[in-house]
């Protein structure tokens, strides 16, 4: 037992060491990858029902949605938000946002009455522009399977509130983890 202590104090000391010795940041690499994860989420009620499917590969990241048409007005608040700044065409049944490069699409976007896909080939976009998609697709996911009819402006509301309560979390689990490193250390020390 002794043997773990020492070997898990060695262990946090010197990840403490290294992450005191280290003040610059490292810039995360340009191309994000993970492992491959699915999801799908199908909510329904008297009045309103709805599904999500959600599939994140190394290579590509998909999202697909068949909601309620009083959603929509929300869900495309929250799709013009998102993707302020990309190209959007507009016809009478679809709203589209697409980014190609080389002539391949490599991010889109589509949006009809009541249904929503989002495609993204994750090995042509950078980290930032996958996890900003990711975002945009768990505040969709969240929007509509809601069973309340809330507005796009207090659903943005709550996720400020929800951010605000999972920093306070972090906050007190990092101070507990403090805590339990001097506790370890002084521990150490008097062995």
């Amino acid at each position: 037992m002794k043997i773990i202590k020492i070997t898990l104090v060695t262990v946090i000391l010197t990840i403490s060491a290294c992450a005191q010795s280290t003040p610059e940041v490292p810039t995360p690499p340009q191309t994000y990858t993970s492992g491959n994860s699915h999801t799908e989420v199908t909510t329904s009620s008297s009045r309103i029902s709805s599904s999500t499917t959600v599939s994140d590969s190394k290579r590509q990241f998909k999202f697909k949605s068949k909601f309620h048409s009083s959603k929509r007005e929300g869900v495309e608040h929250i799709l013009i938000d998102g993707l302020e700044g990309i190209k959007i065409e507009k016809n009478k049944r679809e709203k589209l946002w697409e980014i190609t490069k080389r002539g391949e699409v490599i991010f889109e976007c589509s949006m009809s009455k009541n249904r929503m896909s989002i495609y993204l080939d994750k090995t042509q976009s950078t980290s930032k522009f996958y996890y900003k998609i990711k975002a945009i697709a768990e505040d969709l996911q969240e929007f509509i399977s809601a069973h309340k009819r809330h507005t796009f402006h207090n659903r943005k509301r709550n996720s400020v509130t929800r951010a605000e309560a999972r920093l306070e979390r972090a906050k007190m689990e990092l101070e507990a983890s403090i805590k339990n490193l001097r506790k370890i250390k002084r521990a150490n020390e008097e062995n």
